[in-house]
């Protein structure tokens, strides 16, 4: 799904996906190329897609451009995702990157995601994610910190599919399920994917859940985090912590 750019400041209006010349350009010229070095303040930078029903802006107080590279500096973005049914998602950095190029935009240093819905909060820590504007997802391939009301999960890298849509999905690689209780590991596993829709964590590969005095170790887990259940497993055996 390809993201339209569109730069909202007093008195000037530029877009930005891919950024381009003006008509009057030369034809031999390079479409990507910024001439001249200069700063916008107090930036709005609206994202329009194809589902009317999400509505997405970024902002920020300064917009730094660098005739000799190719990515636009932004201070302290804030990038917001409505959707009508009112639930919202945000990503809040102490800065962020739009190549020009790749169409990547990119946020680090105290990067944090929060999603709102009726039902639940979550939040998201990292210091840096990476905004793919073809297809509206998200990574991030550095160590993450999600928090939910019912569990917690410390990864080494995540993706999160479809993040400008209605559904969204959070694989975690090489997750590790903490209680928020009381910070004792639940479990672990390769990856580890979380459906937002859903209470259902699904753990591959290496997949271990703590009850008590056994672990539940398997290839496979489904993995209900708020009843503290398993759902299912696949090829699993249980092993004595005593």
């Amino acid at each position: 799904m390809k993201l339209f750019f569109c730069f909202l400041v007093t008195f000037l209006s530029l877009n930005l996906l891919p950024l381009e010349l003006q008509e009057n350009s030369s034809k031999t010229s390079n479409p990507n190329k910024i001439n001249q070095s200069f700063e916008l303040s107090q930036i709005t930078l609206i994202l329009n897609n194809q589902n009317h029903d999400v509505i997405t802006e970024l902002t920020a107080p300064r917009l730094s451009v660098d005739s000799s590279s190719e990515k636009l500096s932004i201070l302290n973005p804030l990038l917001k995702v409505k959707e009508r049914n009112k639930s919202s998602k945000t990503i809040r950095a102490s800065r962020g990157l739009y190549n020009r190029i790749s169409n990547l935009l990119e946020f680090e240093r105290n990067v944090q995601i929060k999603i709102s819905s009726i039902t639940q909060n979550l939040l998201l820590n990292t210091n840096k994610l990476i905004l793919d504007n073809q297809d509206g997802s998200i990574i991030s391939p550095v160590d993450t910190y999600f928090q939910s009301n019912d569990f917690h999960i410390h990864s080494k890298n995540l993706k999160i599919v479809d993040f400008l849509e209605r559904q969204n999905k959070i694989i975690f690689e090489n997750g590790i399920i903490i209680n928020p209780d009381t910070n004792e590991e639940l479990g672990s596993a390769n990856k580890i994917k979380f459906y937002l829709e859903s209470d259902l964590l699904i753990m591959q590969g290496l997949a271990v859940i703590k009850q008590k005095a056994i672990s539940i170790q398997a290839d496979e887990i489904h993995y209900n985090p708020v009843l503290k259940k398993i759902i299912k497993s696949i090829n699993s055996k249980i092993i004595n912590n005593s």
